[in-house]
């Protein structure tokens, strides 16, 4: 009687102990041929793959050269400074927000803190002690500045880079604020900045007429001053502004400088010179 090999199916003469097709031995060939070996994607993982590698920091400022983690940096906050100065206004105005800084020597608005003499000569590349303040007169400080505080002026916001003080009859504030800068920038890249930020909120923001950019220093900071207009509006209302401003930086741009007076286009004279012992005094802490 044939034996039929269970691996191959071919038939043998009985009494084949192997299969003379395939060499199966017949009697484990009666049993049954052992189940074929599944494909090489079925097999089970040796191991685990391993876990995604976590995302190197991304920062909002540059991309991180290499894959390794990179610490989180710190960029000028032009953004939250002008924010800040903007709710100002409000006291100002009653009709809108707004925000200011110091302003070009020359101006057809009539004012502006750059007009006011410099304590320290042009050339002066980082900030020196200001001259004392008046008798009476009191003082805010925080990481980076400290700015007198003439009677009836009040704080208005503080932290540790920013301090923003009103005139005793809300028609406008003075904001000085300076602290690190990473990555370093130059004044114009500051000022730069400044305007991308300003435009950004108030679209008509321009030079104002008949103003010029101009260098020079605040108690030692060295920077660019510049005035810009811009129209503040709420409820149906309108005001014509101006941001009568400074930016600094110190000598390789580790450190930046800001002072801003924000008030009305018509009040920028008085202001200016409202403003005279607040921005004369002004004490730059960082170099």
């Amino acid at each position: 009687m044939a034996v039929t090999c269970a691996r191959c199916g071919a038939l043998n003469p009985d009494g084949n102990q192997f299969c003379q097709a395939c060499g199966t031995p017949l009697s484990a060939a009666a049993a049954g041929a052992p189940p074929s070996s599944p494909p090489p994607s079925a097999l089970p993982l040796a191991y685990p793959s391993p876990p995604p590698l976590p995302v190197a920091y991304a920062s909002p400022y540059y991309n991180p050269a290499g894959a390794a983690p990179q610490a989180a940096v710190h960029r000028t906050p032009w953004a939250l400074i002008i924010s800040g100065v903007v709710v100002l206004i409000l006291v100002m105005a009653g009709c809108g927000t707004a925000l200011v800084l110091l302003g070009p020597r020359a101006s057809s608005l009539g004012g502006g803190v750059a007009g006011l003499p410099s304590p320290t000569p042009g050339t002066s590349p980082s900030p020196i002690a200001s001259p004392t303040s008046a008798p009476g007169t009191t003082s805010a400080s925080n990481a980076g500045v400290t700015v007198p505080l003439p009677t009836g002026w009040t704080v208005a916001s503080q932290d540790t880079e920013t301090i923003i003080l009103v005139n005793p009859n809300s028609t406008g504030s003075v904001t000085v604020a300076s602290g690190t800068s990473n990555p370093k920038q130059s004044a114009q890249q500051n000022k730069d900045d400044v305007d991308k930020s300003l435009q950004s909120k108030y679209p008509d923001t321009a030079p104002c007429p008949g103003s010029k950019t101009t260098t020079g220093n605040i108690n030692g900071a060295q920077g660019i001053f510049w005035n810009l207009c811009f129209t503040l509006t709420s409820g149906g209302h309108s005001l014509p502004a101006v941001a009568s401003l400074f930016v600094g930086a110190n000598s390789d741009g580790s450190v930046y400088y800001l002072v801003m007076l924000a008030t009305s286009q018509s009040s920028l004279q008085s202001f200016a010179v409202e403003s005279k012992p607040v921005v004369q005094g002004i004490v730059w802490k960082l170099k």
